[in-house]
């Protein structure tokens, strides 16, 4: 019999969960699956879950968001050890099960599971804390952890849209000097944008075409803007970016496996995997080419 450790974030998405987890279990267990079921609560997260678990002989299927997977990534670093993830993705914008192109039928794994094949995926690590697929800062990534869970629920992507063209009034706030160093080369600049993924998707949209983005080669899509003359420059790089035209005077795109950042007149806040990420001034990246595994169809 396959043992399975189902966790499941109640809050994420549109909190839909109690809607479907009965019917799930059934599914599983009509599969040859026995599951230990745990719900997260904010003192007891997909962390600590994890941390306490054996996991050994077992498949996790992680019910949540971008942030639940986050926290499931950490719990197996933390307590060294590997499983294979299945991810059912009930966050607002769901940027990694877009790319990772899962299936959002919430009873597919359910149903599926045993038919489902391993994908090595590439994992991020922060100054050694592990990132699924994105970390970023400036114009716009506040907007993800600073939009409230109670109007992410009620309004969907919408909310983070709206918290985000707040910024553009507030352009000239969001400048920072920053030194990066990719695989060695050095870009030294100001700018309003900036972030390091493993990603075709941010906030919903296809940042990237999908001949770019490959999620385990080792390889981290690296995207800075600097700041236009105006507003409406800066509107016109915003819809160039978002439907994934990165091709601009004010965009610089590079991929790398190790980067290392530094803003030296401050310290700047980060978003990792669309949560808040604290305050850094400096800091270091690294991509662990294909060191998780996921279950997809």
């Amino acid at each position: 019999m396959q043992k399975i450790l189902m966790i499941v974030n109640p809050k994420a998405g549109k909190a839909k969960s109690k809607k479907y987890i009965e019917n799930i279990l059934i599914n599983l267990r009509n599969s040859g699956c026995t599951v230990d079921l745990e719900i997260t609560t904010p003192e007891r997260n997909a962390t600590k879950i994890i941390e306490e678990y054996n996991l050994k002989g077992k498949k996790l299927i992680v019910w949540g968001g971008d942030g639940t997977l986050n926290e499931t990534l950490r719990g197996l670093k933390n307590s060294e050890q590997e499983a294979e993830i299945a991810f059912i993705p009930k966050g607002t914008t769901n940027d990694f099960g877009h790319s990772l192109n899962v299936s959002f039928d919430e009873l597919a794994v359910s149903k599926h599971i045993n038919n489902y094949i391993v994908k090595d995926i590439d994992m991020g690590t922060i100054d050694d804390e592990p990132f699924n697929y994105v970390v970023s800062f400036g114009l716009f990534s506040k907007a993800s952890y600073q939009t409230s869970r109670k109007w992410k629920n009620r309004v969907g992507k919408p909310a983070y849209y709206i918290n985000g063209f707040k910024e553009l009034f507030d352009i000239k706030a969001k400048t920072h000097k920053i030194k990066m160093t990719v695989d060695g080369e050095v870009i030294e600049d100001e700018f309003i944008y900036g972030s390091v993924s493993n990603s075709r998707y941010m906030g919903g949209f296809p940042v990237f075409r999908k001949e770019i983005v490959n999620l385990n080669d080792g390889k981290f899509e690296v995207l800075l803007a600097k700041r236009p003359k105006n507003i409406f420059s800066t509107l016109v790089l915003v819809v160039k970016m978002l439907s994934g035209n990165i091709r601009d005077e004010h965009i610089t795109f590079i991929q790398g496996s190790k980067i290392e950042v530094e803003f030296p007149e401050e310290e700047v806040d980060l978003s990792i995997d669309g949560e808040y990420g604290g305050k850094r001034k400096k800091f270091k990246i690294i991509n662990h080419q294909k060191k998780t595994k996921y279950l997809v169809p």
